[in-house]
C-alpha cells in the first residue's frame, strides 16, 4: 500500500514536469516518423528490369523471369525490353531501373564440343550498381532462374529443389514494419534515465534519511518508483504502437502480448536506472549517464539496424549472440516476432523467458548495489 502511495507521488511529479515527460514520449515518435520516411519501401520489392535482347530464342527466358512471384503472389520482376542502351545506362544511374540484362546471339564456334550438347546458345550479361542492395538481390535471383532454365532446356535433372515456405502466414510488408518494434524498445530504454533522475532526486532530498522517522521503508520508495515507471512503460508501448498504425504500420500480432513483453523489458530498465543513480551526484548527471546507457543497448539490440551474427553458443535450439546479454535484444526479437510476424506467446516463449530472467538479474543487481552504496549511507 505504501509503495502505491509512492507510485502515485512519482507519477504526479512526472506530470508536473510535463516538459520532461513530453520529451520522453515524443523522442521515440520523432524517430518513428524518420523510420517511416527512410524505411517505408516494400520489403519484397518488384524490381524494374530492363532487357536488351537481340536473340529471339531468349524470349522464353524473359518470360521465365516475368513469371517469378513472391509467396504473396506479387511479381518479383517488372521486365521491360529496350533497344536504347544509353537510356538504359542512365536509368541504372538514377536507380529507376534495378538491373540491365543484355542477351546477345553470339553463337559458340561450331567446332566447340558443347555446341551439340546445348540446344540454345546466347550470352547473358547483367549490369547494375554493385553497391546497390536491390541490384545484389535482383541479380542473384536472375542468375538462379537463368541457371534452372538452362538446365531444364538442356535436359539435365534438377538436383536440388528449393521451396520457400514462410513460418507464418503473415509477415512484414516493408522495412518500416520490420523495425517499428525497435522504436518500442527505444521508448522503453528511456526509462533508464528517467528512473535514475527520480532516484537521484530522492537522494538529493535526503528522502531515505527522513523515511527512517516514518513507518515507510526504503523498499517502499523503490517499489513505488518501479510501479510508476512500469505504468509509463505501458503508456509508451501503446503510444508508439498507435502512432505506428497511423503512419502505415501493418500490425500482425497482439498489442496485449506486446505490452507483456514491454513490461519485462521495462523491469530491466528500472534496475539499470537504479545502478546509474548509484554513481551520479545530481539529476542532470542521472539523465546524461542514463541516456548513454540506454542508447548503447538500443544500438546493440539491433533495434535500429540488423547486426551481423556473433553467435557464442546455442541454447535450446536458439543462437545466443554476443549482445544477447542485454534484455533489450531478446525483447526486440520478441516484439518483432509478435507485431511484424504475428507470433503468439507460445512462439516467443524462449525470448520472453530470456527477457524476463535477464531483467530480474539486472533489477536484482540494481537493488543490491543501491542497497550497498546508498541505503547504508543514509543510515
Amino acid at each position: 500500500m505504501r509503495a502505491l502511495i509512492v507510485a502515485r507521488k512519482s507519477l504526479l511529479e512526472l506530470l508536473r514536469e510535463w516538459q520532461l515527460l513530453l520529451l520522453v514520449v515524443l523522442v521515440p515518435l520523432v524517430f518513428l516518423g524518420i523510420l517511416a520516411v527512410g524505411y517505408g519501401t516494400p520489403l519484397l520489392v518488384t524490381h524494374p528490369i530492363l532487357v536488351a535482347n537481340s536473340d529471339p530464342q531468349a524470349e522464353p527466358l524473359i518470360e521465365e523471369w516475368a513469371a517469378q512471384r513472391y509467396a504473396d503472389g506479387r511479381p518479383i520482376f517488372d521486365t521491360t525490353e529496350t533497344a536504347d542502351l544509353d537510356a538504359a545506362e542512365a536509368a541504372l544511374k538514377d536507380q529507376t531501373a534495378t538491373a540491365l540484362v543484355i542477351l546477345s546471339n553470339e553463337q559458340r564456334a561450331k567446332s566447340s564440343p558443347s555446341s551439340t550438347r546445348y540446344p540454345i546458345s546466347y550470352t547473358l550479361t547483367i549490369k547494375g550498381d554493385a553497391l546497390h542492395m536491390r541490384f545484389y538481390r535482383a541479380s542473384t535471383i536472375l542468375e538462379s532462374v537463368a541457371t534452372r532454365y538452362a538446365d531444364r532446356v538442356a535436359g539435365r535433372p534438377e538436383i536440388v529443389g528449393v521451396v520457400q515456405q514462410p513460418l507464418l502466414r503473415t509477415g512484414p510488408r516493408s522495412e518500416f514494419d520490420l523495425y517499428t518494434p525497435g522504436m518500442i524498445v527505444f521508448a522503453l530504454m528511456l526509462i533508464i534515465p528517467q528512473t535514475a533522475m527520480l532516484v537521484a532526486r530522492e537522494l538529493r532530498w535526503d528522502t531515505l534519511r527522513r523515511l527512517r522517522l516514518t513507518p515507510m521503508h526504503a523498499w517502499d520508495l523503490l517499489g513505488g518508483i518501479s510501479i510508476a515507471q512500469m505504468a509509463v512503460a505501458v503508456f509508451q508501448v501503446v503510444a508508439v504502437f498507435v502512432s505506428a498504425l497511423l503512419i502505415g504500420f501493418h500490425n500482425q500480432g497482439s498489442l496485449l502480448v506486446a505490452v507483456v513483453v514491454g513490461l519485462a523489458v521495462s523491469f530491466s530498465a528500472i534496475g539499470q536506472g537504479l545502478l546509474v543513480a548509484c554513481f551520479v551526484e545530481n539529476d542532470s548527471q542521472a539523465i546524461n549517464v542514463g541516456s548513454a546507457v540506454a542508447m548503447m543497448q538500443v544500438w546493440f539490440s539491433g533495434s535500429f539496424y540488423q547486426l551481423p551474427p556473433t553467435t557464442v553458443f546455442t541454447l535450446a535450439g536458439h543462437q545466443i549472440d554476443l549482445f544477447d546479454v542485454f534484455p533489450a535484444t531478446h525483447g526486440f526479437l520478441a516484439l518483432q516476432q509478435v507485431l511484424s510476424y504475428g507470433a503468439g506467446l507460445s512462439e516467443i516463449a524462449f525470448r520472453l523467458a530470456a527477457t524476463s530472467v535477464l531483467s530480474l538479474v539486472y533489477f536484482a543487481l540494481g537493488v543490491l548495489v543501491f542497497q550497498r552504496l546508498k541505503m547504508r549511507e543514509s543510515a
